[in-house]
């Protein structure tokens, strides 16, 4: 033999020549080398009397052959070359394997049909269970000779103590003898107990297992599987896709595991070994996001090698999640993955801008401290002020924002404390506590001023306001929380009030989410702990100061309604006199009154949230939940914070439509103005003359012509008649209305 693949001096004689020879055959056929192989094998069987007792494993190759190439005529080649070794002595197993072998390759070659069928019956009498499979799979009377091997395969599976599968529910079970003479197969299954099948059905009926499958070792008890789970996690995951198919998600992985391998309480640990092992072995796949399958692959790969093929097949939505995930790794690890993802984000931070780009340069200095350093001076330097408080509001994740903010001093050092305080006023709370923290720690007297200017006019950073009382009556222990210490539950509540009617004009005014969002926040100060921060700041109120907040509460029209009635009983509590003193109105407070028309319409807001809204979001949720890292995954946080905020609303909505009372024509009183009235009314300081329905908060509002009772105008109007003159205290100022003429809201001629 010549070249690298000669492994002998002289003709092939001995046998260990013989199985360097079937040990590089073996090589060749795994790498696809056909043409060498055919090479080496021809030299091989030049003498035949050497193949001899080999015969069996020359024939294992040439299937290999057969199987991989997909080529019968080349495995067909090499399975004729072995005919000159057949003789007297081989293994009868042995010929009628070769001649099974050339019969799938040359199913017209009547010669090699013949030669099987000759060496099958001589080797196994008519009484035999080999015998019986051979006449069902059809090979004498079928047309196609090859594919009743096929058949004739698997029904020899079915032997005596094999086990067997009923995946139609009779479950696991073994086969108990084989009856030549009635053609049955008589199987225990675990649900069909000394069941018989026909020879000629038990293929299409049952599945034959391994003896080592999962299905078959979960049935004896787990017990070896118990084993595998501690010292050969790899082996018993192989198991499962051996058996469930190949990729296997992993809740599924889990349900046939736990809890008869694997105790629940233990999964997590067990699966984090488990990955690694998997990922260093090279031939498996396991995914990062859900439904996180785990694959085998044909030919390994490192963990490495498909960390970077999956950031760069990725959108920058998944590939972000990877980039972070190699940038933690630890000292020594996954150093090939870091070099291929660091020179994709070095040429994307340099040539783009925006929070992509500082997330990409964040991602390089968490990855090679001060990696990404320059690229995010240059970044910072290219905005202006506020601009870079905008894009640092649109950079996802929590840590990638809180390292932008820390990196500030260096990034921007002729200007970064007054970035910092324009952080701290932001929107976002993510920021404005790692500003806080960088001020604290950097610049102690900024932060102590930029508190005290917001404690004077909460109104210029609602946000960061709301954010610091929350902190400080949650008993937070930033040293920066003493100008609110300083101020009394009283002087705070009165701030709290005042803002609180700010944001509500303002989101009457201009309509903007942000105005809304904020007044739910302000009102959820209010009602923190059953409203401990209110009744706390009531209690060192004066009974003047009382009777004024309580009736700048009763004519709020904007608080929720179990909001506003909290309240209020609050201060009943504190001073039971107030509510006494007040003019008793005709409605039930704990009710809401609206036409048919408003309530409708709050119903279809109710199924907009509810029926569109939500399941949207769940999709939303299911969506950002498949990028992986959900510790720092912004769309996901995004998403379960819309979700909280919609199944609030859901739920306060619902609440508020169980308190609804109808308002109906025979509810108009006459002679006064009331609930359904239609009010004609003129300003008395400019002539302009309106008219207004006095309906429920849901009918709609002043630029629709309604007013609603619970409105600090319509309040004012309650019980008027024809003539008299009203002042109405508004948000505006005071106003002088004269109510001329009267009517009913469902009179068209009104």
């Amino acid at each position: 033999m010549q070249g690298p693949l000669n492994t002998t001096e002289g003709p092939v004689e001995t046998a260990d020549s013989v199985d360097k020879v079937l040990g590089n055959l073996r090589r060749l056929a795994a790498s696809r080398a056909f043409d060498e192989l055919e090479n080496l094998w021809i030299e091989a069987v030049e003498s035949p009397q050497v193949v001899g007792d080999k015969l069996g494993s020359f024939v294992d190759v040439a299937e290999a052959v057969f199987r991989a190439a997909k080529e019968a005529s080349r495995a067909g080649a090499l399975a004729e070359l072995l005919l000159g070794s057949l003789g007297e002595s081989t293994q009868p197993q042995d010929a009628i394997r070769l001649y099974g072998l050339l019969v799938r390759c040359f199913p017209g070659k009547k010669d090699y049909r013949a030669a099987f069928a000759e060496r099958y019956e001589r080797a196994y009498p008519l009484a035999s269970a080999e015998r019986v499979f051979y006449e069902a799979s059809g090979f004498t009377t079928g047309a196609n000779p090859a594919q009743a091997l096929t058949r004739l395969e698997k029904l020899l599976k079915f032997r005596e103590g094999s086990f067997v599968y009923h995946a139609s529910g009779w479950g696991v079970g073994k086969v108990l003898a084989v009856d030549p003479f009635l053609k049955q197969v008589r199987v225990d299954l675990e649900h069909k107990k000394d069941h018989r099948i026909a020879i000629n059905a038990v293929d299409s009926i049952l599945e034959p297992l391994p003896a080592d499958s999962f299905r078959v070792l979960i049935h004896q008890g787990g017990d070896e599987l118990k084993r595998l789970r501690d010292d050969d996690p790899v082996r018993l995951v192989s198991l499962l896709l051996d058996t469930f198919g190949s990729p296997i998600v992993l809740k599924d992985m889990k349900a046939h595991l736990i809890p008869r391998v694997i105790d629940a309480a233990g999964w997590n640990r067990w699966w984090n070994r488990a990955k690694g092992l998997l990922r260093d072995a090279g031939h498996f796949r396991v995914g990062d996001r859900a439904p996180y399958p785990v694959e085998r692959l044909e030919k390994a790969v490192s963990y490495e090698d498909e960390l970077l093929r999956n950031f760069k097949k990725s959108e920058w939505q998944q590939a972000r999640q990877i980039a972070r995930q190699v940038a933690r790794r630890g000292p020594g690890e996954l150093e090939a993955a870091w070099q291929g993802i660091r020179e994709f984000l070095i040429s994307f931070a340099q040539s783009s801008s925006g929070p992509n780009a500082i997330e990409a340069a964040l991602i390089l200095d968490r990855g090679e401290p001060g990696g990404g350093r320059d690229i995010l001076r240059r970044l910072f330097q290219s905005l202006k002020a506020q601009e870079l408080v905008t894009t640092l509001q649109d950079l996802p994740g929590v840590d990638e924002q809180r390292r932008a903010v820390e990196s500030l001093p260096e990034t921007r050092p002729e200007d970064w404390t007054d970035l910092a305080v324009l952080i701290f006023k932001c929107r976002r709370d993510s920021l404005r506590d790692a500003a806080l923290e960088l001020l604290e720690k950097r610049s102690p007297e900024r932060i102590q001023a930029t508190l005290r200017e917001l404690v004077k006019a909460p109104k210029a950073a609602p946000e960061a306001f709301c954010f610091m009382l929350q902190a400080h009556l949650k008993g937070a222990a930033h040293s920066s929380l003493d100008v609110f210490k300083s101020r009394g539950p009283r002087e705070l509540l009165v701030l709290v009030m005042d803002l609180l009617e700010h944001l509500q004009h303002q989101a009457e005014r201009k309509g903007r989410v942000t105005f809304k969002d904020l007044v739910g926040r302000v009102e959820d100060l209010l009602e923190r702990k059953d409203g401990e921060f209110f009744r706390e700041g009531i209690r060192q109120m004066s009974s003047e100061d009382r009777r004024e907040l309580y009736a700048r509460v009763v004519k709020n029209e904007s608080l929720l309604p179990q909001v506003k009635g909290a309240l209020l009983q609050a201060m009943i509590e504190v001073e039971p006199s107030i509510h006494l003193e007040k003019e008793t109105p005709p409605w039930e407070e704990n009710c809401i009154y609206v036409t048919q028309a408003g309530l409708e319409k709050r119903k279809d807001e109710f199924r907009e949230i509810t029926e569109v809204k939500l399941p949207k979001n769940f999709k939303d949720i299911g969506r950002a939940r498949e990028f992986g890292d959900l510790s720092e995954n912004a769309e996901y946080t995004a998403a379960l914070e819309e979700r909280d905020n919609l199944t609030k609303r859901a739920t306060r909505m619902e609440e508020e439509l169980k308190k609804v009372k109808l308002i109906t024509p025979d509810m108009v009183p006459k002679d006064t103005s009331g609930l359904g009235s239609k009010i004609h009314l003129r300003n008395v300081r400019t002539g302009q003359e309106v008219t207004y329905s006095v309906l429920g908060p849901w009918d709609g509002g002043p630029e629709d012509g309604v007013l609603s009772y619970l409105s600090p105008l319509g309040r004012e109007f309650h019980g008027r008649r024809e003539g008299e003159e009203v002042e109405a205290h508004l948000p505006g100022g005071t106003e002088v209305y004269k109510l001329l003429r009267l009517g009913s809201h469902f009179d068209k001629d009104g």
